[in-house]
């Protein structure tokens, strides 16, 4: 029985830090969640979105484009292409890099939907 005891004391110990890491990673989700939020919130108003946009989380009233706020005709592979290749009065955003254009219709979509 005393070599059970002795096993068990690092397994406790790894058990530990595993519960300990998933404790402190589920903040970190939600932290890296929200950051992308902002992210995405930065890009629309930095790109001038909300010059032609309504999206009500970004406080955007502009009326030349399409309103954003419960549109369901919006999915997000659509907005990533308006937003790279553009469309009509809808210029292309292309200079911005892959990774962008995807937290910013992750953004829109998420917005949109609230």
């Amino acid at each position: 029985m005393s070599g059970m005891k002795g096993a068990a004391g690092p397994l406790l110990a790894t058990l530990g830090v595993i519960v300990g890491f998933a404790a402190t990673s589920a903040p970190s989700a939600a932290q890296d969640a929200a950051a992308k939020v902002q992210k995405g919130r930065e890009l629309f108003d930095d790109y001038g979105c909300g010059s032609c946009h309504t999206l009500a989380d970004a406080g955007a009233t502009g009326h030349v484009g399409p309103g954003l706020d419960g549109n369901t005709k919006l999915s997000e592979a659509f907005v990533a292409d308006r937003i790279k290749n553009g469309e009509g009065a809808m210029p292309a955003f292309g200079q911005l890099s892959p990774e962008d254009i995807a937290t910013l219709s992750s953004y829109v979509m998420q917005a949109s939907k609230k």
